[in-house]
């Protein structure tokens, strides 16, 4: 079983909030994804780390550079552009 991190930012009404996810990794197994385990989300860094229970100091080093660096921001997708219809089919009738 291993941990591993993420770290991603997005820009919400003028202000970058830092959204760290903590994820269970089970390499011996084939087929079972990555689980989450742990997400924080917070103005602060610092916070969002505790939040999503991330106590390394490197982790958090490591990751704090790679966010810094551009390397990881969040997409947003406009729901115009992907033909999004928020009508929903019956079912069942």
């Amino acid at each position: 079983m291993e941990t591993n991190f993420t770290c991603y930012t997005k820009k919400v009404q003028g202000e970058i909030f830092y959204f760290v996810k903590k994820f269970i990794v089970l390499p011996e197994y084939n087929n079972v994804p990555p689980m989450l385990e742990a997400f924080g989300m917070h103005t602060n860094f610092d916070k969002a780390c505790a939040i999503a229970q991330l106590t390394d100091v490197a982790i958090k080093k490591q990751l704090l550079e790679e966010v810094e660096s551009g390397l990881k921001q969040a997409k947003v997708i406009d729901l115009a552009e992907v033909n999004f219809n928020s009508h929903r089919p019956a079912v069942g009738l």
